[in-house]
């Protein structure tokens, strides 16, 4: 019995981080640029306590789609100036994610890209919408693709 006591505590214990909630500065949610409309986007990033990534219809005028680019977050990490990092997959190469909080409901997300000898950096503004400020068809997105954020 005793055995099988502590086979159980080294299991929990070996829970891969993909199963556990991630901690982060910024609310689960659908964020998207800043000078978008939330009623009207057809494109954003979803931060669902477990993942993140890209979600979006495209085509003309966003009419394809939805198409959702999730991955799990393994671990994140604070870094300079304020943000945090985030590593995917257990890889942590040369190019970043990061995002840092800019108040309620508001963040800067930034990628750093390998680009010849040195690293490009491009930063976006963005805003989060909540679930019913979004069209039906963004919603339907989400039921699919982040159920967990799918509340009114």
């Amino acid at each position: 019995m005793r055995e099988w006591i502590l086979a159980l505590a080294a299991m929990a214990g070996s829970v891969p981080a993909t199963a556990q909630t991630i901690s982060m500065p910024i609310d689960r949610g659908f964020w998207t640029n800043a000078t978008e409309k939330c009623a009207s986007v057809h494109h954003g990033y979803v931060f669902d306590g477990k993942r993140w990534g890209a979600l979006y219809y495209y085509g003309p005028g966003g009419s394809m789609g939805p198409a959702a680019e999730l991955e799990p977050i393994t671990q994140t990490r604070a870094v300079d100036d304020g943000f945090t990092q985030m590593q995917f997959g257990g890889y942590d190469g040369a190019g970043y994610f990061r995002v840092k909080p800019l108040g309620h409901d508001r963040a800067l997300y930034r990628v750093g890209a390998p680009f010849r000898e040195e690293i490009q950096e491009t930063d976006e503004a963005l805003i989060r919408c909540s679930f019913a400020s979004l069209s039906p068809k963004m919603q339907a997105a989400l039921r699919r693709h982040a159920p967990g954020l799918a509340v009114r």
